[in-house]
């Protein structure tokens, strides 16, 4: 009997310890959930005004798989919370399942984001670019199109995909269309006004293209994403240590109790 209860209290100050040690991993894998849903909001909302010259799902989808992670792993922390108040081994089984998941996830979600940035980014934009900005710039119904690219150009102080000529040698509204006297849209001035475009001048406008300093852009939300996904899976990993240490120290635990009731 003494014995048992000599074991017990030994379980009981390691399962102790234990609890303290997982709810201090909650609270910080619940205030990284926080962040991680904040920061695809802010992605998102920096974005937004962007989105609409790119062709591919990519870049926005990345933003919205971090809103759905940042809201998982909070209810996913309480969940863990729970378990380890009232070492309950249902809920420790669920939390490990699921942080599991979310570590492959982020994982797979990581590499991913360095991938895409280095074999795909640059051809992906530039298609894009020239099929929505260039081709659709100033057409019926591309009036997000049309104002997403004259923000564009003024905010990265370019001019086309490429460069400045790229509006005269493909866009159907500068090259036969309206302004075919143009050399570009109102936007690529260096001081914007009516018909500022028309003269060439690199004092006049900016010569060179939108594709470089987008692309940049945009690399560095990736490796934003990139490095956070790998940086709450190595995260996860102290948590899958500590949820597994803690059920098998509360299965010994109550395995003990049982013993010392019987005899």
């Amino acid at each position: 009997m003494a014995e048992y209860k000599s074991a017990k209290e030994k379980k009981s100050n390691t399962l102790g310890c234990l609890k303290v040690l997982l709810l201090i991993f909650n609270f910080l894998f619940w205030c990284s959930g926080a962040a991680v849903l904040w920061l695809g909001i802010w992605i998102l909302q920096t974005k937004t005004k962007y989105v609409a010259l790119l062709n591919s799902a990519t870049y926005p989808a990345c933003a919205w798989i971090l809103i759905v992670a940042g809201v998982i792993i909070c209810i996913i922390g309480f969940v863990g919370c729970c378990g380890a108040i009232r070492e309950n081994k249902t809920c420790l089984i669920v939390y490990f399942v699921f942080l599991l998941i979310i570590f492959l996830l982020e994982i797979i979600a990581g590499i991913l984001a360095y991938v895409y940035q280095d074999q795909w980014l640059r051809g992906e934009l530039k298609g894009g670019l020239n099929s929505t900005m260039i081709m659709q710039y100033m057409a019926k119904g591309s009036e997000g199109i049309t104002r997403a690219t004259d923000v564009l150009q003024q905010d990265f102080r370019c001019c086309g995909v490429l460069n400045w000529r790229d509006w005269k040698a493909n866009s159907p509204y500068f090259k036969t269309g309206p302004a075919k006297n143009m050399t570009a849209p109102n936007s690529c001035c260096i001081s914007p006004s009516d018909g500022c475009a028309a003269r060439d001048h690199p004092s006049n406008i900016y010569h060179v293209g939108c594709l470089d300093a987008i692309e940049s852009y945009i690399r560095t939300y990736l490796f934003i994403i990139g490095a956070v996904g790998i940086s709450m899976a190595c995260l996860m990993i102290l948590g899958l240590f500590c949820t597994l240490c803690f059920y098998h120290l509360v299965d010994e635990y109550y395995v003990l109790s049982d013993k010392e009731g019987v005899h």
